[in-house]
């Protein structure tokens, strides 16, 4: 007599004793990480700090350019509300 194979659903199975997404990302993760090579995992940390430095610029500048527009539309507005109105023709 043969044994049946074990479950292969989300809820039971024998597959790392994970369950679940979560789990079964976690598995793929360990083991993208003991199959590549230390170089790339090097570069892909040089990537996202790069990525992240760019992001940090991009929202500072974004930032600046606010703060610029917004003191040269208040001083427009405030030599409009000072100045005299000219007469209709």
């Amino acid at each position: 007599m043969s044994t049946p194979p074990p479950s292969s659903s989300p809820q039971g199975g024998a597959a790392g004793g994970q369950h679940g997404v979560i789990g079964q990302a976690l598995d793929l993760s360990k083991s993208l990480l003991s199959t590549l090579p230390p170089a790339f995992l090097l570069l892909v940390l040089i990537n996202v700090a790069f990525v992240g430095m760019l992001m940090w610029f991009l929202s500072a500048n974004q930032d600046r350019r606010a703060d610029m527009i917004d003191k040269l539309i208040d001083r427009c507005m405030e030599i409009a509300l000072h100045a005299t109105p000219s007469p209709l023709r």
